[in-house]
């Protein structure tokens, strides 16, 4: 009769049916997904793929975890809406344990790596942007600032507006439509009023695209003028 009841109470338990809870399968795995998710509702542009974590100094609380019912939820505790959970991050997270909470920290270093546009090699102020110029590296961008290039086809034409060391990692305010008229080009001057057309020589004094106001200097003169851009060698006043 004892051998009958331990042989019914080893089946039982192998096939976890008198088991009150079985422990959360793989701790690791739901808590990093657990922070994948939050991160994301943070920062939609960031593909979940992307996002990578190295855990800390976590297996107590990865050990505690698997105590926990099959069923148990977790979730990210928002300390302060500013939070932002890039670079080294204490995660605090609430695990429900069906009708039992209590929370956990857990510390992570978040990267996350995509493909970006950086300088092949050294940039010079005012060149026009080739492929040549620029490559698309693997970069951990959690803490830049979201304006990189993930494709180069939209730097190509542009102008460098700044000189670019090579290797770094190219961002919007690096770069600039490539103006009509430089600054320091010659145009022509065409001053123009009741049908009189008076053209003269003048200096460009800042860059300028087609139809955009710049100043110019007359040759024979100090004198700022301000002229619209009408071609890439003529600027016009109307009096």
């Amino acid at each position: 009769m004892k051998k009958t009841i331990i042989l019914v109470l080893m089946i039982g338990l192998a096939a976890g049916v008198l088991s009150p809870c079985r422990g959360l399968d793989n701790p690791e795995q739901k808590v990093t997904d657990t922070i994948k998710n939050y991160i994301v509702n943070k920062y939609p542009d960031w593909p979940k793929e992307d996002i990578h974590l190295t855990f800390k100094m976590a297996e107590s609380a990865f050990d505690g975890l698997k105590a926990a019912p099959g069923n148990a939820t977790l979730e990210v505790i928002e300390v302060y809406p500013d939070f932002k959970p890039v670079g080294s991050v204490v995660f605090p997270i609430r695990a429900d344990f069906g009708g039992e909470a209590k929370k956990i920290m857990v510390r992570a270093k978040v990267e996350v790596v995509r493909k970006v546009a950086a300088a092949a090699g050294q940039i010079k102020k005012g060149k026009a942007l080739e492929a040549a110029d620029l490559k698309l590296e693997e970069r951990d961008v959690a803490l830049l600032p979201q304006k990189y290039f993930t494709g180069t086809d939209a730097l190509l034409g542009k102008e460098a507006k700044i000189s670019i060391p090579e290797n770094s990692t190219l961002f919007e305010w690096m770069v600039g439509i490539v103006p009509l008229v430089h600054r320091g080009n010659m145009v022509t001057l065409l001053v123009s009023t009741a049908g009189l057309t008076v053209k003269t020589a003048a200096q460009a004094q800042e860059d300028g695209l087609l139809g955009s106001e710049i100043r110019v200097k007359r040759a024979d003169s100090q004198k700022l003028i301000a002229a619209r851009i009408i071609s890439a060698n003529e600027v016009e006043v109307k009096l």
